[in-house]
């Protein structure tokens, strides 16, 4: 039926909860200032207090504005991190080539333990928590602490620590802020607004058909097709990966 009065074809469903809240905003603002001095439209009216009523409703659902800020900070604490371990790991490579052999000594145990913890931040979250805990409980062992002493990297080590351990908390935030989330009732919300929403494209279409010269509906028809082809031209998002650090494998030690 819309093809026939001129509707842009967009299905709805395949658009993702973020993008289907941005769609509904951008609808809602679009209709409001096109019958804003248009007073007589009171379907318009009438619709447009459900959408306002319901949209926030949805984004409180989505938690679109604390999603964005949590995962940004979840983000940036792995980068910590990695740094961390990144930096820890070339300065026991640095001591290499060094003669004496107390420092050798030193060198050789921290460099074969480290070769069981290459490309660790290559992993997933949980996996490369499970190894730098894993690692910093081995490292609090006696010839280990003798090790880091002589090289003088014990700092790093607690700065590693620090790191992982604030990645840690940023982490179970993000858990807890999921488990808030209420799938049956963001899609309840969804298919109320989508009602509303289908309303207001048909109602205008058809409108736009049966009086052209009534500009109003043609007009707005033209600019909502104008959104939803936007949205028609959506990819699917992809998943970010993980940026890879400097992966190159501490030296062996000598037998």
């Amino acid at each position: 039926m819309r093809k026939g009065y001129q509707v842009t074809t967009l299905n709805i469903r395949l658009l993702d909860n973020a993008e289907f809240f941005q769609l509904m905003s951008e609808t809602k603002e679009t209709v409001s200032a096109a019958t804003k001095s248009n007073k007589q439209e009171t379907v318009y009216a009438n619709r447009l207090a459900t959408l306002t009523e319901l949209l926030p409703k949805l984004e409180a659902s989505l938690h679109l504005s604390k999603k964005s800020k949590v995962t940004g900070v979840l983000e940036a604490a792995d980068r910590e991190r990695d740094d961390a371990l990144s930096t820890f790991t070339q300065l026991v490579r640095a001591f290499a080539r060094v003669k004496d052999p107390e420092t050798k000594a030193a060198y050789d145990i921290l460099a074969r333990l480290l070769s069981n913890y290459s490309a660790l931040a290559q992993q997933s979250y949980e996996k490369e928590t499970e190894g730098i805990n894993h690692l910093l409980n081995q490292l609090k062992e006696s010839k280990y602490q003798s090790a880091l002493t002589r090289l003088h990297l014990t700092v790093h080590v607690e700065t590693l620590k620090t790191a992982q351990k604030n990645f840690e908390n940023r982490y179970k935030e993000r858990l807890s802020e999921q488990s808030t989330q209420t799938p049956s009732q963001i899609r309840e919300l969804r298919r109320q607004l989508q009602e509303h929403y289908d309303f207001l494209i048909d109602f205008t279409a058809v409108n736009a058909y049966a009086y052209p010269e009534k500009t109003l509906y043609a007009t707005l028809r033209n600019n909502l097709n104008s959104i939803r082809e936007r949205y028609k031209k959506l990819q699917p998002p992809k998943k970010s990966k993980k940026a890879v650090p400097d992966t190159t494998e501490v030296p062996p030690a000598e037998q």
